[in-house]
């Protein structure tokens, strides 16, 4: 994790992701409302100082909910929430943006947020507009800091000549790289700090994946199919000679995982923690055991030999 690059939070390198907590339609039911909760529980304990979640999450801001019963009781644990524009512009004008701030706040039991972003661009409304009524937002303490989460490179520098970006977000892990490499450049010059999503490919990079596997949410292909998150990863990851791959990858990550003494998915999330620009990442699951695994990659420590090996793996674009 890069030391230069503003932290203005102090966030911990992992933050716990919430999408899947909020259960809804694209990831299914929760299996149990109770192990959730201890899943949050669990990855503060073991140093996670921070939440990501959205009002869209699990739809209707079921995710907040969530979120803001797990953290009741810890009011020292940052919540990151994103507002987004839909259904339509209106939500990105400073009276849109106060309202949805309002009742985040009603569904997470807190004052202010710690980390507000615009989840992604608006199809109408000039970012100028928006990201003037967000910086107002946090000059009048509603907020202690803003960010954009999945904007173009070039919308983060516009926003930035306007008022400081803390925070972006973007998508990125071991396999999927673009994002990193078009954002670090800017983040780093305009000293901002680096978030990342999906650090586990959705599952992949956990090794518990393979060509048969079938997945009645969103990675199965049909579930969501319309959204444009799902309908633009699901071939970027899961479609077959996507999927396949992918896992070539994976199995090739194996033996390093093997000789660093961790399990894939610590291997990945380390990996990504060293990037240049990355300051944390948000990694969501509904399993308490696996908030322990999770929780341990912000330890490991990857040798130079381990990290060129990794970086010499041809990851590359897979589609279809």
């Amino acid at each position: 994790m890069s030391s230069s690059i503003r932290n203005r939070l102090g966030l911990s390198p992992l933050g716990y992701g919430s999408w899947e907590a909020g259960g809804g339609t694209t990831w299914g039911p929760n299996t149990s409302h109770e192990e959730v909760v201890a899943a949050v529980h669990r990855s503060v304990a073991l140093g996670m100082n921070w939440v990501d979640t959205a009002e869209v999450y699990g739809g209707g801001g079921g995710a907040e909910r969530v979120v803001g019963e797990a953290l009741r009781d810890l009011p020292q644990v940052g919540i990151c929430t994103k507002v987004a524009p839909e259904p339509d512009d209106e939500r990105y004008t400073e009276h849109g943006l106060r309202q949805a701030l309002e009742l985040s706040l009603e569904r997470l039991g807190r004052d202010r947020v710690d980390l507000y972003l615009l989840h992604w661009p608006a199809q109408r409304l000039p970012l100028e507009v928006t990201w003037k009524a967000m910086a107002r937002l946090r000059d009048e303490g509603l907020v202690r800091a803003i960010g954009l989460s999945n904007y173009p490179v070039e919308d983060v520098a516009r926003c930035a000549d306007l008022a400081a970006v803390d925070y972006v977000q973007i998508q990125a892990s071991l396999l999927h790289r673009e994002e990193l490499d078009a954002h670090g450049p800017l983040c780093a010059e305009r000293n901002i700090g680096l978030l990342a999503y999906g650090p586990l490919a959705y599952g992949l990079l956990t090794g518990a994946v393979d060509e048969e596997t079938v997945f009645d949410d969103w990675r199965g292909g049909e579930v969501m199919a319309h959204d444009f998150f799902c309908a633009e990863n699901h071939p970027r990851f899961f479609a077959p000679r996507a999927r396949r791959r992918h896992l070539s990858v994976v199995r090739a990550l194996g033996p390093l995982a093997e000789q660093a003494g961790c399990t894939i998915a610590q291997l990945a999330l380390a990996w990504l923690l060293r990037q240049p620009g990355v300051v944390a990442a948000a990694v969501g699951t509904r399993n308490p055991r696996h908030a322990e695994t999770n929780a341990a990659a912000a330890r490991l420590r990857l040798d130079d030999r381990t990290l060129a090996a990794i970086g010499s793996l041809e990851v590359g674009t897979a589609h279809g």
